[in-house]
């Protein structure tokens, strides 16, 4: 036999089994980006499930009868009581009676929502949709004790979420409105 045809025959196999294995490993290729993908699909929804169970039980609390007594303390005595200078020079210890001192759960709870939103562990958009109002509320009629804690205290960062919180809920509303202006034309 000729060394030569043997060459060519070898090289001609060498040159098929390479192509075998290039097709091979693009399906391998093509399979694991499928199975990524899908798996990339189920953590979302899974991401989605999570999100939504978090916001409904936001919503759950929102309307809790111990939320709802401290809102209408807010927005209807609140103020008033801030004149007492009994009343708020206990709103400015560390620990008031909660029993009194109504706002500090409103205070509490959204700077809870808030932290989770910063952290994109609650759905924003769902909540501002449904709350934006409320929290803006809210922390306009707060704004002035969060910030004079924040001078008591020297806690800067003392409730900076719900400041975040209140903030987004006002961009939200920019947003919406700025749709709805577009939309008429």
């Amino acid at each position: 036999m000729n060394w030569e045809a043997l060459t060519a025959i070898s090289t001609a196999f060498t040159g098929l089994v390479i192509l075998l294995t290039v097709i091979f490993a693009a399906r391998q290729v093509g399979a694991l980006n499928e199975q990524s993908r899908a798996l990339a699909d189920q953590l979302e929804h899974l991401r989605r499930a999570t999100q939504l169970d978090g916001t409904l039980a936001v919503f759950e609390e929102l309307f809790s009868a111990e939320l709802v007594a401290a809102s209408g303390f807010v927005m209807n005595e609140y103020e008033e009581r801030m004149k007492d200078e009994t009343f708020r020079a206990e709103a400015l210890k560390r620990s008031p009676d909660l029993a009194t001192h109504k706002e500090l759960l409103i205070l509490r709870h959204m700077e809870r929502i808030g932290t989770l939103i910063k952290n994109d562990l609650l759905d924003a958009d769902v909540l501002l949709d449904f709350a934006s109002g409320f929290i803006q509320d809210h922390w306009k009629r707060l704004k002035p004790l969060a910030l004079e804690q924040r001078r008591t205290f020297g806690v800067q960062r003392l409730w900076e979420n719900f400041e975040y919180l209140a903030a987004e809920a006002e961009r939200a509303d920019a947003r919406l409105a700025a749709a709805r202006k577009a939309a008429k034309g």
